[in-house]
């Protein structure tokens, strides 16, 4: 029989791990609170930044952002900065990544290259920091859809979402948590990060001073500041998860970092009045890069397709089987001929003899045609090989024109 003693002491020993017990939960929820009470102080804070879609508000966003969500995910990443009182585009990068596959590319476009291709509306190339203001000059209120519209021409493939870091948030950001710049220390995240431009790391800098810890000490410093990004994503939060996903993923799968200011990407011309030499980004050179690398990093059902695609102009209008057959190339597809078709012909048309066995490259393709379109079983009246024939007609300028 156990003496009082005993009884006492284990009664005691009970009551003392209850207490523990009872003072561990305690802590636990109150530091649980804290961080919710940091997490919603942030939010707060944070949401002086706004987030608005301007494509969405003009319904483009169906024509220039992708529907259909597969492995691969692209997102436009463009900073502004404030140049003589004006807006431009300071850097913008495109981050294409293949989750399942486990492979990813971030190429860095910087704002002083110029673009070809925009002679019909302004007699010459134009800087990429420029792209905004050019739209907002051929037509009051549509720079941004004009701007990332132009962004998918240069890189000859469209994107999934984008995210547009406007001069005043830069600034606000900047001034809350530190400026960013090139530094070398992020070299380690890229294959190649040893021998490309040390401005390329600008992404890198911005994105690390974005982390939580860094957020919730100085969301006090963001109270009063009102600024706005534009996004496709809905809220300043979405953005800002969505950045930090992009800089782990940098961290963790070392992407090839594709730097459109190295020489190896660019030409020369003389500048528009014979004073001074422009540099303009060689499309022909990027897409041999961009390729190799698109290849791998298609969804493996789409790989498993092995597509061949022919692509041929009957619109009557000089060079869209050729921007076409681009833009098809560089989204995985194999192209194996574009010419002009034999005949012109009013509708665009889609010829594919066997339809269920391309299911995902076709909507690859129509991703790049937003409309309707006739799709016939079969093929055309003169020769071809290809798996899908795509013959355009007089209404492809309608696919989308600014």
């Amino acid at each position: 029989m156990k003496s009082a003693r005993e009884r006492y002491k284990r009664t005691e020993s009970k009551s003392k791990r209850a207490v523990n017990i009872k003072f561990g939960n305690i802590l636990f929820f109150l530091i649980l609170i804290s961080i919710i009470g940091y997490g919603i102080y942030t939010y707060i804070g944070l949401s002086k930044i706004k987030s608005e879609d301007p494509i969405k508000q003009s319904n483009s966003d169906y024509y220039l952002l992708s529907n259909q969500r597969d492995a691969l995910e692209k997102t436009l990443i463009v900073f502004e900065e404030e140049y003589n009182e004006k807006e431009r585009i300071k850097v913008a990068y495109l981050y294409a990544e293949n989750k399942e596959k486990s492979v990813a590319v971030l190429i860095y476009i910087p704002g002083w290259v110029e673009y070809t291709g925009l002679e019909k509306d302004f007699g010459s190339s134009i800087p990429i920091s420029t792209f905004r203001y050019a739209g907002d000059f051929l037509q009051e209120g549509r720079g941004f859809e004009y701007a990332i519209w132009q962004f998918e021409q240069l890189l000859g493939s469209n994107i999934d979402e984008y995210i547009w870091i406007s001069s005043s948030a830069y600034s606000i950001f900047s001034e809350k948590l530190g400026e960013s710049s090139g530094d070398s220390v992020y070299a380690q995240y890229y294959s190649n990060g040893f021998k490309v431009n040390q401005e390329a790391f600008m992404l890198n800098s911005f994105v690390s001073k974005l982390s939580w810890l860094n957020l919730i000490t100085s969301s006090s410093k963001f109270k009063g500041s009102e600024a706005v990004m534009y996004s496709s994503l809905s809220t300043i939060g979405n953005v800002v998860m969505r950045l930090k996903q992009i800089h782990e993923s940098t961290i963790s799968l070392r992407p090839f970092l594709l730097d459109l200011s190295g020489a190896e990407y660019l030409a020369q011309q003389e500048s528009l009045g014979g004073v001074g030499i422009s540099s303009y980004i060689d499309t022909d050179k990027y897409d041999t890069v961009w390729r190799d690398f698109i290849d791998g990093m298609i969804d493996r059902e789409l790989e498993k397709e092995r597509v061949r695609v022919e692509v041929y102009n009957g619109s009557g209008l000089s060079g869209y089987a050729s921007q076409y057959a681009r833009k098809i190339r560089n989204s995985g597809c194999e192209v194996v001929r574009y010419d002009n078709a034999p005949d012109e012909q009013e509708k665009t048309q889609f010829y594919v003899p066997k339809k269920d066995d391309f299911t995902n490259s076709l909507g690859v393709i129509f991703e790049l045609f937003p409309g309707t379109y006739e799709i016939v079983e079969g093929r055309p009246s003169f020769m071809t090989t290809g798996d899908i024939v795509i013959i355009l007609g007089k209404d492809i300028p309608t696919v989308y024109a600014f």
